[in-house]
C-alpha cells in the first residue's frame, strides 16, 4: 500500500492542499535516491558561488532536479498515486505537462512574503516530496488555509482574517498544493540548508513549449535578478519587507480605485 493516510477531495477543494502519509520510508529505491540527492546537494553547495545567485540575500533558491527528476517521478507517480491525484482534480494526468523543480532554504534565511504561484485563473498543481524531514526549525512552507477559493487583490488578502498553517513533513511525505493557495517560505532557523523537491503540473498548451530541463542537478536563481537593480530590490525585500508590503498595497489600491 503506497498511502498510509489519504485526504479526500472535499478537504482538498476546501483547504487547497493535501498532505499525505506514505510508506516511502520503507522503499529502498527512495531511500537510496534520498542519500544520493543529499550527497550531490552538498557538492553543489561547495562548488557554487551562491552569493552570485539571485535569491541568496533572501535565502531562497530554486533547484533543477536534473537526472534525479525522472528517477523520483518513477517512484512517486505510480498507478496508485496517479489515480488518487486524478480523483482530486477530476482530470487525467495525461492532459498535463509535468516539470520538475525544487526549493532550497539557506540557513538563518528564507523568509518570504505571502504570494501565489503564477496567474490565479490558470490551472496548476504542485506535488512536493520530502526527501528529508522538514520541521518548524528548518523553513517549512506556510500556507493560508482556504485562501485559494476566491481571487483576492493583495490589499484584500492582507486585511482578511487568515488561518495560517506551517506544513511540517516527515521524509517520504507528499504535499499536493493548488498554485493559487497563498503561501510563503519561512525562515530556516537551523544550521543546514533545507531542500524540498517538487513537480509542477500544468495543463498542456500548444502555445507554450516546455523547455528541456538541464540534465544536471543544479542550484539556480529564484525570481530576483542578479544585477544592481535586482540586488537592491532583494535587499529591501529581505531587510525591509514592510516597504514592499506598503508598495504592494499602494499598487493594489491604485488598481481598485483608479482603473
Amino acid at each position: 500500500m503506497f498511502f498510509k493516510k489519504m485526504v479526500n477531495k472535499f478537504f482538498f477543494d476546501k483547504n487547497g492542499y493535501a498532505l499525505l502519509k506514505t510508506n516511502l520510508k520503507n522503499n529502498l529505491k527512495f531511500n537510496k535516491l534520498c542519500i544520493e540527492i543529499e550527497s550531490v546537494l552538498k557538492k553543489e553547495i561547495k562548488k557554487t558561488n551562491l552569493k552570485k545567485l539571485g535569491g541568496y540575500i533572501v535565502g531562497n533558491l530554486n533547484i533543477n532536479q536534473g537526472h534525479f527528476g525522472p528517477k523520483l517521478y518513477s517512484i512517486i507517480f505510480k498507478n496508485e498515486f496517479k489515480k488518487y491525484f486524478e480523483s482530486l482534480i477530476l482530470k487525467k494526468l495525461s492532459l498535463f505537462d509535468v516539470r520538475h523543480g525544487g526549493n532550497l532554504a539557506l540557513p538563518k534565511k528564507g523568509n518570504q512574503l505571502f504570494h501565489i504561484d503564477g496567474s490565479y485563473k490558470s490551472e496548476m498543481y504542485l506535488v512536493s516530496i520530502a526527501t528529508e524531514d522538514i520541521t518548524l526549525d528548518n523553513g517549512p512552507t506556510e500556507i493560508c488555509v482556504g485562501s485559494h477559493i476566491k481571487q483576492m487583490s493583495f490589499d484584500k488578502f492582507f486585511f482578511n482574517k487568515k488561518i495560517k498553517k506551517k506544513l511540517i513533513m516527515k521524509r517520504g511525505q507528499i504535499l499536493i498544493r493548488k498554485h493559487n493557495l497563498w503561501h510563503r517560505g519561512t525562515e530556516n532557523l537551523s544550521s543546514k540548508p533545507r531542500l524540498l523537491l517538487s513537480f509542477i503540473i500544468t495543463l498542456k498548451n500548444k502555445k507554450n513549449k516546455i523547455n528541456q530541463m538541464n540534465p544536471k542537478f543544479k542550484i539556480l536563481h529564484n525570481s530576483f535578478k542578479n544585477d544592481l537593480i535586482g540586488r537592491f530590490h532583494e535587499s529591501v525585500y529581505a531587510k525591509y519587507s514592510f516597504v514592499i508590503i506598503i508598495m504592494k498595497l499602494l499598487v493594489s489600491f491604485k488598481k481598485k480605485f483608479f482603473n
